[in-house]
């Protein structure tokens, strides 16, 4: 499973298969993480989905570090010359944005969680600053900053959905998990 930006593939270039697993993993556990997170900040469920929320939370940072390192080694994927300039600029700020955030996010949940009395964290912060006015102004922005998430993903599949159903173009196929090109 390599993590090369791009293979060529039936007369076009796609995503390497690493890549596609990373980004499909990264998707699967940021669904798995809002959903654990909604239900135990609603009381729907109990501890449970906490401690699943805070190890989904660590995975997540080893997740986006691994994306920043691939990005910077690799570069970022196949070339999309029938885009036009503004679809680029866009697509190259929403991602950007998506990164910067989820290293908010995962930052600022983390300081959080090491405020907890039963932390999962592998390696909490000082539960002293965790617990002050300071932590709580990180965990106002955790849960301000999921809304945010939610916008900018929001975009990210209103790209997607453009570029398969309007353009119907190969932006889709070339990150979905198949065989084919």
């Amino acid at each position: 499973m390599g993590f090369k930006s791009t293979v060529k593939k039936a007369g076009e270039m796609r995503y390497s298969f690493g890549i596609i697993v990373l980004h499909w993993t990264t998707a699967v556990l940021m669904f798995a993480l809002a959903t654990s997170g909604l239900l135990y900040s609603y009381k729907i469920v109990g501890s449970n989905a906490l401690i699943f929320h805070q190890w989904g939370g660590q995975l997540l940072l080893v997740l986006v570090f691994i994306w920043i390192a691939v990005r910077l080694v690799f570069g970022v994927g196949p070339p999309d010359s029938d885009h036009v300039w503004w679809e680029k600029i866009l697509g190259a700020l929403v991602k950007i944005t998506l990164y910067a955030l989820l290293i908010a996010y995962v930052v600022t949940g983390y300081v959080t969680a090491s405020g907890l009395r039963n932390s999962e964290l592998l390696f909490p912060i000082n539960v002293a600053f965790a617990r002050s006015d300071s932590g709580d102004l990180f965990m106002e922005a955790h849960f301000a900053l999921k809304w945010v998430l939610f916008i900018v993903l929001g975009l990210h599949v209103l790209g997607t959905i453009k570029h398969s159903f309007i353009d119907r173009d190969k932006t889709f196929r070339n990150i979905w998990i198949t065989k084919k090109g």
